[in-house]
């Protein structure tokens, strides 16, 4: 009996911190990690700060146009998104949808959906109806966890302005193919040889106007053009880790370091990756069309998998900036200063070794790191200006955002 008094001390004290951590758990997933904001539906939203936005560095650097300080104006964004965590809100409501608010961009005809055979892989891609090929092709390349579909409106008003445009879906995401890994590694050097070939296949013969943005497959595009000049007439880089002081938000940084075997297997929701991004919630709708290949099927799953595998990313940072340096076309960095993400300094500073032909300019409006969601009338003034040789820096015409309700800057 005196030995098993221990032993039974011993049970109760284990047992009471079993029930205490628990209790901790049940409060930790109670409370939301990021800050709740009303929306203008009176449905409550989540967003996401995963990286908190340090101080601009006003030290204007050569070849860049860094934003005035001004009083913020956080007027409500155009796109009028209703929430972030739609999952959440859908769980609560399982008869109901959340009211849309009429966005304007919703009436223009959207672009066409296509496809093309590539070395035994289907490419998924939008493209614009009746773009005028002899100006040239606007090519959009999305980052990991996104798709083409992110640049759906940027092409709805690049058609308006008569522009030939693409938003290719990069394999392993949105409509094109998710091939097993021991058909395609997911590597860059994959992806690279994988965009060559798919340019000429839809029928482009003549060197690009290449936009890209985001992360891996963002990087991706940018080390194309550096190692493929010939194919690209002018480049331009929306939100894309550049400097290597980058970092990998969640839930990409979840699949990295020593716990990575937890991630596996799990769940991804793509959909509040872009929810997090930037100082809007989020559209329900786009949130529901970015997630559904990751509910749907499996193999969307195994594809973003296989894609962290092969990323290293401090690697592919610097694989991308050797290469950079002899890139001597024209170049324009355009920045969300909103970015949840990715700090402006991070690509001040990588902007400081590199050509002269590349300019650094922080977009004249509250937008986070996925540009083309937050304002696409403005990304599409400000590409084509930089397209057309026109002066990309003059007062923005667009309206909708900033100060009192127009353009300029809202920082």
């Amino acid at each position: 009996i005196v030995k098993m008094v221990p032993a039974t001390m011993m049970t109760r004290v284990l047992g009471a911190t079993c029930m205490l951590a628990m209790l901790v758990l049940l409060v930790t997933r109670a409370v939301p990690s990021g800050k709740r904001v009303q929306s203008s539906m009176r449905i409550q939203t989540r967003t996401f700060s995963q990286q908190p936005l340090k101080k601009v560095q006003l030290c204007a650097p050569r070849n860049s146009v860094l934003p005035q300080p001004q009083k913020s104006s956080r007027s409500q964004p155009l796109r009028a998104a209703i929430f972030g965590d739609g999952g959440a809100w859908q769980r609560q409501n399982p008869d109901e949808y959340p009211e849309q608010v009429e966005n304007p961009l919703d009436k223009l005809p959207d672009p066409q959906r296509d496809s093309v055979e590539v070395a035994g892989n289907t490419w998924s891609y939008l493209r614009t109806a009746n773009g005028d090929k002899s100006k040239g092709t606007i090519v959009f390349t999305h980052g990991i966890l996104s798709a083409g579909y992110s640049f759906k409106d940027t092409l709805k008003l690049l058609e308006k302005e008569g522009y030939d445009a693409i938003a290719v879906d990069w394999l392993g995401c949105g409509e094109s193919s998710k091939p097993d890994k021991n058909s395609f590694d997911f590597s860059p050097e994959a992806y690279v040889q994988g965009l060559k070939g798919f340019l000429p296949a839809v029928g482009v013969d003549k060197p690009v106007f290449l936009v890209t943005q985001g992360y891996y497959l963002g990087q991706i595009g940018v080390l194309f053009a550096a190692e493929n000049k010939d194919m690209v007439e002018k480049l331009v880089i929306l939100n894309t880790p550049l400097g290597k002081s980058s970092k990998l938000p969640d839930p990409l940084g979840s699949y990295t370091g020593l716990l990575k075997g937890f991630a596996f297997g799990k769940k991804v929701d793509a959909g509040m990756y872009h929810a997090g991004g930037g100082p809007y919630a989020f559209n329900y709708t786009d949130y529901r069309i970015l997630q559904a290949p990751y509910k749907e099927r499996d193999e969307a799953r195994l594809s973003f998998e296989a894609m962290m595998e092969n990323m290293d990313f401090n690697a592919l940072v610097q694989r991308v900036s050797s290469a950079y340096t002899s890139f001597r076309k024209p170049a324009l960095i355009a920045w969300g200063t909103d970015d949840r993400y990715l700090d402006l300094n991070t690509v001040i500073e990588w902007t400081q070794d590199k050509p002269t032909a590349t300019k650094l300019f922080a977009l004249p409006a509250t937008i986070g790191h996925f540009p083309q969601f937050d304002f696409p009338q403005q990304i599409v003034e400000t590409i084509t200006r930089f397209v057309e040789g026109k002066d990309w820096t003059a007062p923005s015409d667009v309206q909708g955002k900033g100060p009192e309700g127009g353009g300029g800057p809202d920082l």
